[in-house]
């Protein structure tokens, strides 16, 4: 592996477009579909081409790579969606999972391509690849999460630097010219100073901040950029994970994220991970659910206006996203954030994926949420999923026969 000053300028040189000597210019077509092939012939198999083309003689080879495995070997791979443009980095990833050989062959194991505005402080811009390299490393450890794909990264202190580099990445392509600019004001123009998102094929960070123009308040900044950058890879994990990570049948991409899962759910997962992070790389303890609680409970917004309104914007949004999450979290586990983005890849409907998760459907939560915000014994009945005051009540709900039998 590279060290890190190595990673940053191969990352630097690929974001001039400049080639090293002896890298092999890559194949037209799918990204992830030109890792399944070169994986495939690594492994002894002919896919054909390897022209980032899905077709008959990569399927083939696919399907006599996995008939010499053994039945539970097989079984991850029994679950992703047939193989095609859409499903492709998840195939590259569970093969690059399975096989060390196909490991070094998925995009991921390059640096991101970094692009860096002319007033970005050197400090700053030497801390992303760093960022990012720590929030891949994080994922990983903690939620067992390995990236396939490979993202741009833009970063600029101001909007119209920040949309030259977006015309240089070639990212947000298929996004109309208004919706990009509407990203570009919300994320350069924010009054905390630093604005950040994620769209299909890279990650953005945008603010003064960046410009680091106080010296003093250097660590603090960083930490702020690690803290955002992990939340925007959530995110990128977030699309992999749902195979939202090519074009699909609509003409306006940003009316796909929906089907990721609710706005409340994508963004309340970043922000709970976020605070993980933060408490383990920092010593920045998380609040405590009950701290969730209050903060929530200012505000009369709920999950179901969120995932009707189609995004979270206001500090109150976010506030009720992140402690919805939390309750879920705290009933069915840490190791259930990921599961459920899994689930929404193998189905293509996540109010299906939330209910195979968790047991319930999005409605019935989000019906429950006002409840648990409200009433601290139904929300700690909740969490223990059982009637703790014997009113014959669960969280607001009756009993049931045979919970009464129980």
């Amino acid at each position: 592996m590279p060290g890190s000053g190595t990673r940053w300028r191969f990352a630097v040189l690929l974001a001039l477009g400049l080639a090293l000597p002896g890298q092999r210019a890559e194949a037209a077509g799918d990204a992830h579909v030109t890792c399944v092939q070169g994986q495939l012939q690594a492994l002894g198999f002919d896919p054909g081409p390897i022209d980032g083309q899905s077709g008959p003689r990569t399927r083939g080879a696919l399907r006599a790579w996995l008939d010499t495995r053994e039945a539970g070997a097989r079984a991850v791979f029994e679950t992703l969606p047939p193989f095609d443009n859409r499903s492709s980095v998840g195939w590259c990833r569970e093969i690059g999972l399975a096989e060390p050989e196909a490991a070094k062959l998925m995009p991921s194991v390059n640096p991101p391509r970094i692009l860096i505005g002319p007033d970005v402080h050197p400090e700053i811009a030497d801390h992303v690849l760093t960022a990012y390299e720590e929030a891949e490393d994080f994922l990983e450890r903690r939620y067992g999460v390995k990236l396939a794909s490979q993202v741009s990264i833009i970063v600029a202190t101001e909007v119209e630097a920040w949309h030259r580099l977006i015309g240089q990445a070639g990212t947000m392509k298929l996004q109309s010219w208004a919706a990009i600019r509407a990203r570009g004001k919300r994320d350069c123009d924010t009054e905390f100073g630093l604005g950040a998102s994620a769209s299909r094929d890279g990650l953005s960070f945008c603010g003064t901040t960046l410009a680091l123009k106080e010296p003093g308040l250097a660590e603090l900044y960083r930490m702020v950029l690690s803290v955002t950058m992990t939340h925007e890879v959530v995110h990128h994990a977030q699309r992999e994970y749902s195979y939202d990570k090519v074009a699909r049948w609509v003409h306006n991409p940003d009316a796909v994220r929906p089907r990721m899962g609710p706005a409340w759910m994508v963004e309340g997962t970043a922000q709970v991970i976020e605070q993980v992070f933060m408490e383990e790389k920092f010593g920045r303890v998380a609040p405590a659910l009950h701290q969730m609680r209050a903060q929530a409970a200012g505000s009369e917004l709920t999950p179901r206006q969120i995932r009707l309104a189609r995004e979270v914007r206001t500090v109150e949004a976010y506030d009720v996203s992140a402690y919805a999450v939390a309750m879920l979290v705290e009933r069915f586990g840490e190791e259930t954030l990921f599961r459920f983005w899994r689930a929404v890849g193998e189905t293509d409907n996540w109010y299906t994926a939330f209910e195979q998760v968790y047991g319930m459907t999005v409605e019935s939560f989000e019906t429950l949420y006002p409840t648990l915000r409200d009433d601290e014994m139904a929300q700690r009945e909740f969490l223990a999923d059982r009637d703790m005051n014997g009113d014959h009540i669960l969280a607001h709900r009756p009993l049931t026969e045979a919970e009464l039998g129980r």
